[in-house]
């Protein structure tokens, strides 16, 4: 980590003197072939306002991204795919390239990821709109557990998760609610827009609850198997129980797995579900009969009666348990219904804007802002506009 941060120091340096005026292409070779491996690189900083910002930028990415060198080569290799010229023949693996190469790559996605100082005609107007993203407060811990009795207890927001045992405890041991009967009963789980939490059934399998999704389960499983229902998007660590597979049933799929990793993406009001594969194995089925077994880094697609299977990566598809959001080529349309969906805002968009792709990262636990920071940078000719907890963009 360090030698990394020492070649990225060197590099911003090197565009700070630039910017400066201290140094030129045609003088200085370093500056020259970076900028010959990134033609577009220039372009980007000459766009700042002044090198200072360099600086802020860099230790904004240094905080909020938990693995540099994993983030540094998937941003190369976006960055390597979206500037290179289509005729120029791709002959270098960026794992190969010098590391300083990779600094440089890292800048290049600050710049697409979150410089807020480029120029433009609307400039006043942006300020406005800015300060009124930054009102938009992202989701936290905020979730109620629901009774088959129909009682209902508001969980502490100050927790993070809750442990189903001979009582309910919140997972630093403090009591949510005392024992329960013996009689096995229902309980539901539910996070709210802008809410999520974490729980631990009786097996010991954890369950991380993403906005707006509610778990089913019961406080004790049967001896033969372990079944659970979902409405939303949660990731499971399931627990090893020889001979009692768990299963997992949503309105779209059913999945059963013995003890693994995995993601369900499964909101009842959207056209595709997804269950994406981190470790282990997985059986998906759907109604029509269809059903594929799932292999470590492959994600199950759902759409209407028809299943498929592709490779995904799965940093991406679990981002969300890392408190971030990942886009990679995504339609602004199914990013934006995530994004509103974890903030707690209503957002209306253009039609002719829906299939934008977008592709970037930003702290789920950074105000509205930053996200508008992305979509303006992809392309800065959408208008945005906010009124209390809705926003609109338009072209």
């Amino acid at each position: 980590m360090a030698n990394t941060k020492h070649h990225i120091d060197n590099t911003l340096i090197l565009l700070q003197e630039y910017l400066k005026g201290n140094i030129h292409p045609t003088t200085d070779r370093e500056l020259r072939m970076l900028f010959q491996q990134y033609p577009d690189l220039r372009i980007m900083v000459e766009k700042l306002e002044n090198a200072d910002h360099l600086r802020q930028e860099l230790e904004y990415y240094s905080v909020h991204v938990k693995d540099i060198e994993k983030r540094e080569s998937r941003v190369l290799s976006n960055i390597m795919t979206k500037i290179e010229k289509p005729s120029l023949k791709k002959t270098t693996s960026y794992k190969k390239l010098p590391l300083w190469y990779t600094a440089a790559a890292c800048f290049i996605g600050l710049a697409i990821f979150g410089i807020w100082t480029i120029k433009s005609k609307d400039h006043n107007n942006n300020i406005d709109v800015t300060k009124l993203a930054e009102n938009l407060h992202p989701g936290g811990n905020k979730a109620t557990l629901h009774f088959s009795d129909g009682s209902s207890l508001g969980l502490d927001q100050s927790h993070n998760g809750i442990v189903i045992g001979s009582s309910i405890t919140y997972n630093d041991g403090s009591v949510a609610l005392g024992s329960s009967t013996d009689k096995r009963q229902m309980m539901t789980l539910s996070t709210p827009r802008g809410g999520q939490y974490e729980i631990q059934l009786s097996d010991g399998t954890k369950v991380w609850l993403n906005a707006s999704t509610s778990l089913k389960y019961p406080d004790k499983f049967t001896e033969q198997q372990r079944l659970v229902e979902l409405d939303g998007e949660a990731f499971f660590e399931v627990a090893k129980s020889q001979g009692r597979p768990f299963i997992v049933i949503t309105a779209k799929e059913k999945i059963e797995v013995l003890g693994t990793h995995f993601n369900v993406y499964s909101y009842p009001n959207e056209k595709e579900s997804k269950v994406s594969l981190k470790e282990g194995k997985v059986k998906v089925s759907v109604p029509t009969g269809e059903e594929k077994v799932l292999a470590p880094g492959e994600q199950a697609v759902v759409n209407g009666e028809n299943l498929r299977v592709q490779q995904v990566s799965i940093d991406e598809s679990i981002s969300w348990t890392n408190d971030e959001f990942m886009f990679n080529n995504e339609p602004l349309g199914t990013v934006l219904t995530q994004v509103a969906r974890w903030y707690d805002i209503d957002i209306d968009i253009d039609p002719s804007l829906s299939k934008i792709t977008l592709w970037g990262s930003v702290s789920r636990l950074d105000t509205f802002d930053k996200v508008l920071k992305i979509i303006k940078m992809t392309d800065d000719k959408i208008k945005i506009q906010i009124e209390g907890r809705r926003v609109k963009l338009m072209k």
